[in-house]
Order: C-alpha cells, then sequence, then structure tokens
C-alpha cells in the first residue's frame, strides 16, 4: 500500500476519533486543546443563545449545520450532526439543511458534509427517507419561479412562463436549479430554506445576494429574529461578516420602511410598547377590538407572510389565542394533525380576513364569524389585503396532535382576493 494512502486513511480515522458519536472514541474535536475548547463551548452554547432568545432552537441547530458546511468543517460538522439528533431533528431536515448550502456553496463542501452525515447516521443506526424531490426534469422551471416569486416578487414567476428559451442562462439556472432543484425538496419548509439561505451568505459574505435573502427575511420574520438569526452565524464565519451582514440588515430595515410606509414596518426592532403604540395608530378607531393586540408574533413569524401579534388569553383547560393581522398578513398552508378529535376554531372579532381549505374557494370572515376547521384539512386564515383583521383561535383538545405547517400562499393567489 502506497505512504500517501495510508496516510490519508490515518486522517480520516483522526477525524472520525474526534467525535463523540463515532464507534471509534468517545473524544469531541479539540479536545486535545482545552482553553480553546472551553471559550468556544461557553460562546456558542452559552452566550450566543442568551442573546438570541427569539430563534427556536431547531433553527439554531439548522444554522449551526450550514455555518458549518460552508466553513468546511469536519469534525465539528460530525459532532454537531449528532447533535441535531440528539435534540429531535429528524434526519431529513440534516440533510436537506446540507443540501440547501449546495447551490451558494457548491457541491465539493455539499457532497463532503452530507458524506460526514451519512457516517453519523450509520454509526447510530439511523433510518432516512431517500425520496424527498417534489419535482420532475419537466416541472422544475415552474415550481421554481413559483418558489422564488413567492419570495421575491411576481417578476420572477413571469420571467419563466416562456421557458428556457425565453430566459437568459443564469436566470434558467437560477429559477429551475437554485430554487427549483432545493427550495421545493421535502424535509424543510419554504421559509426555513430561506433562513438556512441567508445564514450561508453570511458566512460566506457575499453582500449583494446577502442584502437580497435579507429582504426576503423581513417579509416572512420581524427584523429582530433576522438580527438573532445572524448573530447565531458568528462563531463560525467570525466578527468582520457578522458586522457586515448586521450593517446590511440596517440598510434593509430602512428601505423596506421607506417603500412600504410605517404601518408595515411598525415595531421594527423596537419594544412591545412601542409596537403596540404603532399599532394603535393605524387601527381604524379605538374601540376596534376589545381583546389586547399583544405582543409581535415572533416565535411562528416565518410561518406567516407579513406581520401579526399573539396574546395568549387561556393558557389552561383549553388553549386561546387572539391573533392580529396587519393588512394582507395571512399565515402559511397548515394542518392540524389528531388522532382522536382536534382541530381549530376561529372567531372572528375585528376587521376583515378570509379562511380558506385547500381545493376551495376562500371565504370572508367579519366579526361574528366563526369556522369550524376538523384535524386533517388543509386551510390558511389572515387579513384582507385592505384590513386589519383579528381572531380568536381555539385549539380544540385531542389525542396526537400536532400542526403541520406547509408552504406559503402564493401572492397570485392571494391577489385574487379584494
Amino acid at each position: 500500500m502506497k505512504l500517501g494512502t495510508i496516510m490519508t486513511m490515518l486522517g480520516m480515522g483522526a477525524v472520525l476519533a474526534a467525535c463523540d458519536c463515532c464507534p471509534q472514541g468517545e473524544a469531541k474535536a479539540l479536545s486535545q486543546d482545552k482553553e480553546l475548547r472551553a471559550v468556544m463551548d461557553n460562546f456558542t452554547q452559552n452566550e450566543v443563545p442568551a442573546a438570541t432568545p427569539l430563534v427556536e432552537k431547531r433553527e439554531v441547530e439548522l444554522i449551526r449545520l450550514v455555518s458549518l458546511v460552508t466553513q468546511q468543517s469536519g469534525a465539528l460538522l460530525q459532532e454537531e450532526v449528532a447533535t441535531a439528533l440528539a435534540q429531535g431533528l429528524a434526519p431529513e431536515e440534516i440533510l436537506e439543511a446540507m443540501y440547501q448550502c449546495a447551490p451558494y456553496t457548491g457541491f465539493p463542501r455539499t457532497v463532503d458534509a452530507v458524506e460526514i452525515a451519512r457516517g453519523v447516521f450509520k454509526a447510530k443506526n439511523v433510518k432516512v427517507d431517500e425520496i424527498r424531490a417534489t419535482v420532475t426534469a419537466q416541472s422544475r422551471l415552474e415550481a421554481g419561479a413559483d418558489a422564488q416569486g413567492t419570495l421575491f416578487g411576481q417578476t420572477f414567476r413571469d420571467m419563466a412562463k416562456n421557458g428556457k428559451s425565453g430566459m437568459p442562462t443564469i436566470n434558467y439556472f437560477l429559477a429551475s436549479n437554485c430554487f427549483g432543484d432545493y427550495y421545493t425538496r421535502k424535509g424543510l419548509d419554504l421559509n426555513t430554506r430561506e433562513l438556512l439561505t441567508m445564514a450561508i451568505l453570511v458566512n460566506l459574505g457575499t453582500e449583494p445576494q446577502l442584502k437580497a435573502h435579507i429582504g426576503a427575511n423581513l417579509k416572512i420574520r420581524t427584523a429582530e429574529y433576522v438580527e438573532q438569526a445572524i448573530y447565531n452565524c458568528l462563531p463560525y464565519c467570525g466578527y468582520p461578516r457578522t458586522l457586515n451582514a448586521l450593517r446590511l440588515l440596517k440598510e434593509a430595515v430602512a428601505e423596506a420602511g421607506s417603500q412600504q410606509g410605517p404601518s408595515a414596518s411598525s415595531g421594527t426592532l423596537n419594544a412591545a410598547g412601542a409596537v403596540n403604540a404603532a399599532v394603535a395608530k393605524t387601527m381604524p378607531d379605538k374601540d376596534w377590538s376589545v381583546f389586547p393586540v399583544g405582543k409581535p408574533n415572533d416565535a411562528y413569524a416565518k410561518y406567516f407572510v407579513g406581520k401579526s401579534y399573539l396574546d395568549m388569553i387561556s393558557k389552561e383547560q383549553v388553549g386561546v389565542g387572539n391573533v392580529t393581522f396587519e393588512p394582507a398578513c395571512r399565515n402559511n398552508w397548515h394542518i392540524h394533525h389528531a388522532k382522536k378529535g382536534g382541530g381549530q376554531i376561529l372567531i372572528a372579532t375585528a376587521g376583515r380576513g378570509y379562511y380558506q381549505e385547500w381545493g376551495k374557494p376562500a371565504v370572508e370572515l367579519k366579526p361574528g364569524d366563526v369556522v369550524n376547521i376538523p384535524a386533517g384539512v388543509k386551510h390558511w386564515h389572515g387579513a384582507a389585503p385592505d384590513s386589519w383583521f383579528q381572531h380568536l383561535a381555539i385549539e380544540v383538545p385531542g389525542e396526537g396532535t400536532s400542526n403541520e405547517w406547509l408552504e406559503p400562499v402564493s401572492d397570485e393567489d392571494y391577489s385574487k382576493l379584494q
């Protein structure tokens, strides 16, 4: 056996032995340098999480994974895959986060990362659903342009209507490959993919593209959420790129505010009290509703197009949340699952909104209207384009209940509403 081959095998063995998920040993990466390990663990596991409470643990873990893929990590990525599994992420989510890196980092880093992840899965005997693609060679352009249009505007759908022959090569590749081959896959929803794309670009430091994707995220999430997501990239990309990303965020927030007016940008980077004051100024009148607006619905912002607010009226016996939607705000298509019972009841309390079940026309909602939503029904609800809207959301008790969030309501479909 050649010396080079032997050295390569020894190197691979050292990497494997450095991770506690592998059978070769329990040692972790950097275990030989305890001081650096202590600084790293304190910063990544204590300080950054404490400063970014809005970002869900699942998304923190996904951001860490794509950051490590982008930075071409080996042993640390191996550790993080094992950590992600231990925290309840599905192997399909882990792989799809890595797949999402391919259009931005290229195939070499992605292929290496996927091999590392599959090595961890094999060592832990974790099974993976291998069929996650949703497009064909014939449908990828249209599906990709639709995803692109949902995030960045109708222009991208219009551009793809004439097919490959009517598009510049780079636009065709972006629609069919970047968005068609990746954003449409099972395992991660569209909004999560867009958040991860932003994190990848923060790590790469590609400013023009990063600013565009920060803007797309601001349509889905609050500025506070986006800011805290950027901070979760800091341990992996360093201060210069993080500072650049925060500057771009500030610019994007200012531009969004000047284009959309104070109503659409109210509450950005403000405290909850300032949010409610700003909301009150744009309400139809002071007696608009007997229920409080509540705080920005940051925990679920990724499942909404536009800005919403939440006040939990009851957390005991039956959960009752008062949800307020700014004009044109709506939640994604979603399904309330349950083995028995379950579902949701909506009671419209103020303004004007809509409810729609999959395959059926949208129904207008006004104060006093009640909607009974059985478990298993795909639907969405939200405000009319020109009106605030508020409803009580009552969770119907059941066995084995869960929510499945799906794709956003497309701008094209929503624009048909009056």
